[in-house]
């Protein structure tokens, strides 16, 4: 009798994550249709070189924007109870200062990055992508609070409605003979649309706030979270940088698409959990019940993995059926691209746990390796195919693992022995 409410107990411990889960998952598998669809028009409508031009300008804004995560938000999400209205007030002045300072940064030096590639396109859509950063600033508070009060189900039909937006605009941007401009007219239908649906969150507002104490702390943190942030952002992006400079504009076109039909699907899924999992780690962390549930909590992220392998063996399947025969080549590539997915998953679950429990140096650190591995395996082998930067990129990421365990699992156990056997001694004597 003492078994179902024991199972009981465990089960509601992990609920809350998985209710936040599945919304979050069927608002992007709703999502995910209509990015199928602008891939598939946009592979129809593009060259392989126009589609190259814009995934490169795409993947420097992608750089920029995960700096917008270096901002209040995992502070808000986290901080104690008492510190809130503080962090709240303060935050929205800190959060203006981001978003403008990264519109800067994108729009003056986007005559620079494209000048590497000896492309004008790509200063022009990043400096139209630019102007997006003035929206965000409105609500940003107000999607910080409805994630620490773990509002899933509030956050994820209206943040898929605004994804299913940007992906129709794009499509029907290219159908009308927009081109690479597509994608940009996307993003300001998305961050539009953004501002309209957040503006009237069900949640508290605190107002605009200016205590130096607070902004300094948040802004030392906002550092750290910064050099994380940049780091993950130029791992994920290095093979685009890197094939864009290596490769001939057509076959980085074709690199490109396998990359956005493979990896790109699998991580917007891998992004949807890590926006439900950190909220629920903050939550257990200030409870005080953070370390037991971390094994439940990897137990239901293999679930989540297995959904890449599942698309890796699919790809052979629908590729032929969704896209025009130009792109059939580029099957094996997106095959060995979905996979890279799963031991990325495991790098940023981790580097989860470490934001949840305040460890930002060891967060930078995890990160700052992973790139290093990456790095090095692709200098090392310095390939010249697509297919070989799929090999590399997928073998750099298993290596990725070997350093997490071993920060995470093999140096815990020591420190533990090492304590164990300095207390029996102690004991001894």
């Amino acid at each position: 009798m003492q078994l179902i409410p024991f199972l009981k107990k465990q089960f509601n411990s992990v609920i809350e994550l998985l209710s936040n889960a599945v919304w979050l998952l069927s608002a992007e598998f709703v999502a995910k249709i209509s990015r199928i669809f602008t891939i598939v028009v946009l592979a129809a409508q593009l060259s392989p070189i126009s589609y190259g031009t814009a995934m490169l300008a795409l993947a420097f804004h992608d750089v920029f924007a995960l700096l917008l995560r270096a901002g209040v938000g995992s502070q808000i999400i986290n901080c104690k109870q008492h510190q809130l209205k503080s962090f709240a007030k303060s935050g929205i002045f800190i959060q203006w200062a981001i978003c403008l300072t990264i519109a800067i940064g994108q729009w003056s030096s986007a005559d620079f990055l494209s000048s590497l590639y000896d492309n004008e396109n790509i200063a022009v859509l990043l400096k139209i992508m630019a102007i997006i950063y003035l929206l965000y600033p409105w609500v940003s508070v107000k999607i910080f609070l409805l994630q620490r009060e773990n509002k899933m189900r509030w956050f994820s039909i209206r943040n898929g409605v605004c994804v299913i937006i940007e992906n129709v605009s794009i499509a029907v941007a290219a159908l009308l003979g927009a081109d690479i401009f597509a994608v940009a007219l996307g993003k300001i239908a998305f961050s539009i649309f953004w501002l309209l649906l957040f503006s009237f969150a069900p949640v508290q507002s605190y107002g605009v706030g200016f205590d130096k104490t607070i902004i300094k702390q948040m802004l030392r943190t906002s550092g750290k979270l910064f050099n994380t942030e940049f780091l993950r952002g130029i791992r994920v992006n290095a093979d685009t940088f890197i094939a864009g400079k290596l490769l001939t504009p057509e076959l980085f076109g074709f690199y490109t698409f396998a990359k956005n039909a493979g990896v790109g699907l699998s991580q917007s899924i891998s992004q949807v959990y890590i926006a439900a999992l950190y909220p629920y780690l903050c939550k257990l962390e200030r409870k005080g019940e953070l370390l037991e549930q971390q094994r439940k909590i990897f137990t239901l992220s293999l679930f989540i993995g297995f959904l890449f392998v599942f698309q890796a063996l699919i790809a052979p399947v629908y590729v032929p059926i969704l896209f025009d025969e130009k792109w059939l080549s580029a099957v094996p590539i997106i095959t060995i691209l979905c996979l890279v997915a799963l031991p990325n998953l495991v790098v940023d679950i981790v580097c989860c746990f470490q934001r949840a429990t305040e460890q930002y140096h060891n967060e930078t650190f995890t990160r700052l390796v992973c790139l290093l591995i990456s790095l090095i395996t692709l200098f090392t082998f310095v390939p010249k195919e697509p297919m070989e930067f799929a090999v590399a990129i997928f073998l750099s990421s298993l290596l990725c693992l070997i350093p997490i365990y071993l920060i995470n699992v093999c140096n815990p156990l020591s420190i533990n022995l090492r304590t164990l056997l300095n207390r029996k001694n102690s004991n001894e004597s």
